[in-house]
């Protein structure tokens, strides 16, 4: 397994043939090898932010944005709210996106020095479409869940 900020090597860099893929975003979901273990560079989902990964990436399909602007918008769409996610988490996954070519980032001119600009590339938009089955699935699950509840 890799630890965040380790260098990565083979398979785990080379996203332009889906080698890796499964590492971060495989049939056992982000933040398991292909083992089904946990770890890797999305371990975030263990603590809770399970929904941030594809939540940023989502954000980032209506266009570039900074790693504020973004948090701002995490409390009106992430599913749980109690489970909102702290600034050093956001650019956490921001910048491990960014390592493995989901995102890219670039500086922006600006007041007070300037800040990080981050936007989806395609690599992050073939994550994406990984986590779709999954995200419907929990809607469908929790969507009898809640219909049990009031029948």
């Amino acid at each position: 397994m890799h630890g965040y900020g380790m260098r990565r090597t083979g398979d785990d860099l080379d996203m332009t043939r889906g080698m890796g893929f499964g590492r971060f975003a495989g049939p056992h979901g982000p933040g398991h090898d292909r083992a089904g273990r946990r770890g890797g560079p999305f371990a975030q989902a263990r603590r809770g932010h399970h929904h941030l990964i594809p939540t940023l990436l989502i954000l980032l399909r209506k266009g570039p944005q900074h790693g504020y602007a973004l948090l701002g918008e995490l409390s009106d769409v992430l599913p749980r709210p109690g489970a909102m996610p702290d600034v050093s988490s956001v650019y956490r996954a921001l910048g491990e996106l960014e390592e493995v070519g989901a995102v890219a980032s670039r500086w922006e001119a600006g007041d007070g020095g300037g800040r990080r600009v981050y936007e989806i590339t395609p690599a992050g938009e073939e994550m994406l479409k990984s986590w779709v089955p999954q995200l419907e699935e929990e809607h469908r699950r929790l969507g009898r869940l809640i219909e049990r509840y009031r029948t």
